[in-house]
């Protein structure tokens, strides 16, 4: 405890907001964001929405991925009615966020994930627009593109790109690399004899100059890659990262079972300084007391969710960032552009 003290009120640490907000209370929300995945089911979309406001309520950033939900036209073979797609859930979702404020304190975040194959994608880039059906908006929520290398070499090569409907196939989000590129042109040819009934070819380059431009237009989608976050997951034995976060760091595995978790603090490099010389066995003491609150983070944590508590103690996972970088270069009168900065930042 006197450890703890220490770091946190020399502010050589600091743990993340919902640390800070919610510790010694009744419900001890401590950890920072939660990654869903939401399955082509009605009861579990609504489970998730359930879930989603939950994890809100207790001060959870929540990010979902939503690619497997069937594309609009599709067929709903139990009442042999086509699916709206996935527009109607998203508005759903950034209405609940929307109306729950996190821990009563700041408002809810949340965040959804799409691939770009998926056959809605176009509508999609268009949530978070200022024009258009305010039906079919989201102005609430983030919203973030998942992009495979594969469609990346087919806007460089100038290539055509197709979307499909999720429900045609499956296997699409829980592969990646190699495997991924081959299925995808399986499908492609699949859908060139007619096997395939709802897909759409594109220009790749002509939706990448549409998500580029909704970029600048609205700040989203959010730009981020499949195959460079499952190719680098030292998870990959347990399952495949479908989504990241809000803040785009966090890289772990989801399921119908799993609801992914991340637990944060930064370490203070600023304050690390002392009488104009960085004090590294301070620094190393600091990282083995915060190393230990976070493991602590993940035991103590009132979980809004019991994927999230399968997932937690199952994988253990924190994220231990820095912050005060610019304050120690400018404490060691270092400038920013000296080699000796580079070298400071290799260490």
């Amino acid at each position: 405890a006197i450890e703890f003290y220490s770091v946190l009120s020399q502010l050589r640490f600091v743990s993340s907001t919902p640390t800070l907000f919610h510790a010694a209370t009744p419900h001890p929300q401590l950890s920072s964001c939660y990654l869903t995945y939401v399955d082509d089911d009605l009861d579990h979309i609504f489970k998730c929405l359930k879930d989603n406001a939950n994890m809100s309520k207790w001060s959870g950033g929540v990010a979902n991925s939503w690619t497997q939900l069937r594309g609009t036209g599709s067929l709903i073979k139990s009442i042999k009615m086509s699916s709206q797609g996935i527009v109607p859930f998203l508005k759903l979702a950034n209405d609940v966020v929307a109306a729950i404020y996190r821990s009563g304190s700041r408002r809810g975040a949340t965040v959804a994930y799409l691939e770009v194959w998926h056959y809605d994608f176009e509508d999609f880039m268009d949530l978070r627009r200022n024009t258009g059906d305010e039906r079919r908006r989201a102005h609430d929520m983030n919203t973030a593109a998942w992009i495979p290398d594969l469609f990346m070499k087919r806007v460089l090569n100038d290539q055509k790109w197709t979307m499909f409907s999720p429900d045609e196939v499956r296997d699409l989000h829980e592969i990646y690399g190699a495997a991924f590129e081959a299925r995808y042109e399986v499908y492609e040819q699949m859908a060139r004899e007619g096997k395939i009934k709802t897909f759409k070819e594109v220009p790749a380059a002509q939706l990448w100059r549409k998500m580029l431009s909704r970029l600048f237009e609205t700040g989203h989608p959010w730009v981020t890659f499949k195959d460079a976050c499952n190719i680098r997951s030292p998870q990959d034995h347990v399952g495949v990262v479908h989504s990241s976060n809000l803040c785009t760091e966090i890289t772990l595995n989801t399921s119908r079972e799993e609801t992914a978790v991340c637990n944060l603090g930064s370490i203070n490099l600023g304050n690390h300084v002392i009488d104009g010389a960085f004090d590294w066995k301070m620094l190393a003491a600091t990282i083995k007391t915060a190393v230990t609150m976070l493991d602590a983070v993940v035991d103590i944590n009132f979980y809004p969710t019991e994927e999230g508590k399968t997932s937690n103690l199952r994988h253990r996972p924190i994220g231990l960032g820095i912050m005060g970088l610019q304050n120690a270069l400018f404490a060691l009168d270092i400038a920013f552009q000296d080699p000796r900065a580079l070298d400071f930042s290799d260490q």
